[in-house]
Parts: C-alpha cells; sequence; structure tokens
C-alpha cells in the first residue's frame, strides 16, 4: 500500500492533543513524543509541567534494542556468535534445565528464565562483582532454552555481563563507542551526563505525584538504563528502521542484521502474529502489516518507541510516571499516522452519493452551514449529536489544522484515504499548520444518507 510521508509533520497538532490528554487525566506529570519518517525524525512536542522537547526521559526496556544491536556488532566480527551457549562466555551456573541457553535465545525471550520485571527493574545499581557472584551461584530456568517464550530482563543484563567480557570494557562504553558516536547520536546516555535536561520520575501514592529515586549505571544497565529525548530515541528508531529501504547502508551495523533484529524468532502468546526479535517486537497489523516495537517501564517512568518498516513512519512516547502504559498512545499515533498516509493503491469505487456526501463536508469544514447538512444527513445525525456541537467540533478543527475557508478541495487521488466499501470512505484533509480526518458511511437504502460524520485531527 503506498503511504503519503511529504506532510508527516502535519500530525503534530493530533499528537499534542493525544499526550496532553495523557497529562490531563493523570497518567503522568508529562508526556513527551517525537515522528519519525523515512528521512529521519519530522515534529516533536511535549506536554506537562517542565516538559519539552529537549527533556530527557528513561526509554527503560527500549535499552534492550541497543544491547541486541551491540551483540550483533561483535557477532558480525567474529567475537561470538548468537549459538554461542551462554556458559561459553560466561561463568554461569544454570539450574533447571538439561543445557545452558545460547546468546540468541537469551536475546529473543526464548532462553528459558521466567519473567523478572518488579525486581530485575530495581537492581540497575548492582555491582559488577555482585553480579557474577549472583549468576555464579545459579540462574534457574523455568523452560528448556528455545522452546517457550517468557519476557526476561534478566537475561539482558547477563547479555551486558557478556558483552562487557567479550569487549573488555564496561557495556555503555561499549554502546557509546560501537553505536551512539558513529552515528553521531546525541541526548541519549545512561547517567545524568547526557546532553539534555533530565526530568525526573514519579508514582503516584494515595493520588499525588511522588518522586522516585534515580538509579546509577551498573550491573543491569543493560536491560533499561538509557536516558534519552524523544527526537533521541527517534532518531535511532529511525536508524533501525532504515534497514529496510532500498538504498540503506551498512555503516556501524549492516542493514541485514538490523533486518534480523526486526524478524519474527520467538512467538508471543496473545495476538496472531506477535513475536520477539532481537531486542524488539515484531507484530501484524490487520490493515498496515508489520510493525516493529518496543515498550519500556521503569520505577518513575514509561516508554514506548514503534514504527512500520514499509513506509519507515514511527513514533516515540516518553513519560515519567512508574509504568504509565505509554503503549496505548504510542499505538493509537501509529494508527493515525498510517491511516493518515495510505492510500489504496487503485482508487475506490463509491456510491454517487457517498462521492457527494464527502463534497458537503469538505465544505462544511470551510464554512458550516447547517442545511447543507441536513440535505444529505439521514435523521440519525442530529439525533446522535447535535448539529451546534458538530459545528462546533468543526471550527476548532479547521483553526488548530489552519484550513482555509477558501483552500480548494483536493481530489480523491490527492489525498490519504480508505474505503471499506462503496458506502463508506475515510480521507485526509490538510490544512497550513494539521491535518483532518474525515469519516463517512452511508445508509443502505435506495437513496443512501449520511449516517455516520465523524471528524478528528489526524
Amino acid at each position: 500500500m503506498p503511504y503519503r510521508t511529504a506532510d508527516l509533520a502535519l500530525a503534530a497538532p493530533a499528537l499534542d492533543e493525544l499526550t496532553a490528554a495523557r497529562v490531563r487525566d493523570g497518567r503522568a506529570p508529562a508526556s513527551a513524543w517525537a515522528v519519525l519518517g523515512p528521512e529521519g525524525v519530522v515534529a516533536a512536542g511535549a506536554q506537562g509541567e517542565g516538559a519539552d522537547t529537549a527533556s530527557a526521559f528513561r526509554v527503560a526496556s527500549c535499552t534492550k534494542s541497543f544491547t541486541a544491536a551491540t551483540l550483533l556488532t561483535f557477532a558480525a566480527e567474529g567475537a561470538l556468535s548468537l549459538d554461542t551457549p551462554l556458559t561459553d562466555v560466561l561463568d554461569a551456573a544454570v539450574l533447571g534445565a538439561s543445557r545452558a541457553p545460547t546468546l540468541g535465545e537469551l536475546a529473543s525471550m526464548a532462553g528459558g528464565i521466567p519473567i523478572d520485571d518488579p525486581w530485575a527493574d530495581r537492581q540497575e545499581s548492582m555491582t559488577t562483582a555482585d553480579f557474577d557472584r549472583l549468576v555464579g551461584e545459579g540462574v534457574r530456568l523455568a523452560y528448556e532454552p528455545g522452546t517457550t517464550y517468557e519476557y526476561s530482563s534478566f537475561a539482558y543484563a547477563i547479555l551486558g555481563r557478556v558483552l562487557e567480557r567479550v569487549g573488555g570494557r564496561p557495556y555503555p562504553e561499549l554502546v557509546r563507542e560501537r553505536l551512539l558516536e558513529p552515528l553521531g547520536l546525541t541526548g541519549l546516555a545512561f547517567d545524568r551526563t547526557v546532553d539534555a535536561r533530565v526530568i525526573e520520575g514519579f508514582a503516584k501514592v494515595e493520588g499525588a505525584w511522588v518522586q522516585q529515586p534515580w538509579a546509577e549505571p551498573g550491573a543491569f544497565s543493560a536491560l533499561g538504563g538509557v536516558v534519552a529525548t524523544p527526537t533521541a530515541l527517534a532518531t535511532w528508531a529511525g536508524w533501525l528502521a532504515s534497514a529496510w529501504r532500498d538504498d540503506a547502508t551498512d555503516d556501524v551495523l549492516a542493514a541485514g542484521l538490523r533486518r534480523a533484529m526486526q524478524e519474527p524468532r520467538t512467538p508471543v502468546p496473545g495476538p496472531a502474529g506477535s513475536h520477539y526479535g532481537l531486542g524488539l517486537v515484531v507484530e501484524e497489523d490487520p490493515r498496515h502489516g508489520r510493525v516493529v516495537s518496543h515498550s519500556g517501564g521503569y520505577p518513575g517512568f514509561g516508554a514506548h518507541m514503534r514504527w512500520h518498516p514499509e513506509s519507515g513512519i514511527g513514533v516515540v512516547v516518553l513519560e515519567n510516571a512508574r509504568y504509565s502504559g505509554a503503549t496505548l498512545p504510542a499505538t493509537q499515533a501509529l494508527t493515525l499516522l498510517l491511516d493518515g498516509a495510505s492510500t489504496p493503491a487503485a482508487a475506490p469505487a463509491l456510491w454517487p452519493e457517498t462521492a457527494a456526501a464527502r463534497e458537503v463536508v469538505e465544505r462544511l469544514l470551510r464554512s458550516w452551514d447547517d442545511d447543507a447538512l441536513v440535505g444529505v444527513a439521514a435523521d440519525n445525525v442530529v439525533l446522535d449529536e447535535s448539529f451546534a456541537l458538530r459545528r462546533a467540533t468543526a471550527e476548532r478543527l479547521r483553526e488548530r489544522a489552519g484550513l482555509a475557508v477558501d483552500a480548494p478541495v483536493a481530489p480523491l487521488d490527492a489525498v490519504a484515504l480508505r474505503s471499506d466499501s462503496p458506502a463508506h470512505l475515510a480521507w485526509t484533509v490538510p490544512g497550513a499548520a494539521g491535518r483532518i480526518r474525515c469519516e463517512i458511511r452511508m445508509t443502505p437504502v435506495r437513496e443512501p444518507r449520511l449516517q455516520t460524520l465523524a471528524l478528528r485531527l489526524a
């Protein structure tokens, strides 16, 4: 499916509304976002007291993609292999299984280690000596390696220690030397020395926001220690997504290895088509196809990054509340972006009445007229929502999008649209500052009339 990516920046008002609602609804004190396209980051914003696009948040488990990519740099050099057993490179006692997991099994959440987030998320500052003692005493598996998906942050802490053993340097230094510096990534680090203003993390306790303690880098940093601005994390996501481009380069890490991170490896129970790759989650969207993502939850922070490999469109949402559930707004945002950019390969076969209703809606957006709506609407339209409320919505959206009253109506083949049937049409109306998504459905009678009219920022 073709995607129009030239005007992605016009989605900024919609993303601002989405994240403002998160703050207003008490999901987080601050919520920041960034949108990426095939050519890089195109827009960013932030809502909440003290937050702006230069604020740095902990990205929590989004860090796992950095760990997996660093692992692959060593694999590319032949220093290790994804098939290397853990016990070949680390003095670890493996309990409860017939063999040790391989590095690839650990990286793809098939190492057999049971889920451990509440405990592991509080261990970042553990010393290397204590970590070595911990794994030397025994890592207890719940499953045979390679047989079952189980999300394990401890597995990524173990991989971080493997990288230190192989690379001879502390994990944060390896990531910086092998990835961040060669890519020119700024606004991203493992501690408060990041070249950005670090925002504090909070948890809601008895209805009030309580600041959470800050964990310094340590033996568990490989599972969640990255601190980044939304633009920095989106730039990282864009570099991973660029591996799918026809002109992808092999600088820093070969495009084929970056694509390997985004290939399905371990099936995840739940929605069909969901897998864990290498430091990333791979899903299948029923309308848009493959989507790659990762969430992050940490004491004081929530994060989510996701992108659409086919189009190169992606989004990052960072919040400063404990396990805030940033997956929800990020998923909503990417769906909004993809719906607002997608165009069918062939023009839809609409009923004449559907096409005529679209023309009326376009005119209503520019200059509201109750009589014009009465001329095409079924009787449920005014009962479902008054014309006064519909007019207020249209005028607010027109102002936010910067749609001029004399703006020409674009032909259907020049706009992003979707049509499920001849009686349905959803399309995007661009303005000078934003976009409006319109959706209409017609009644199934001899002379169809408008039964659904939905308007929102896109």
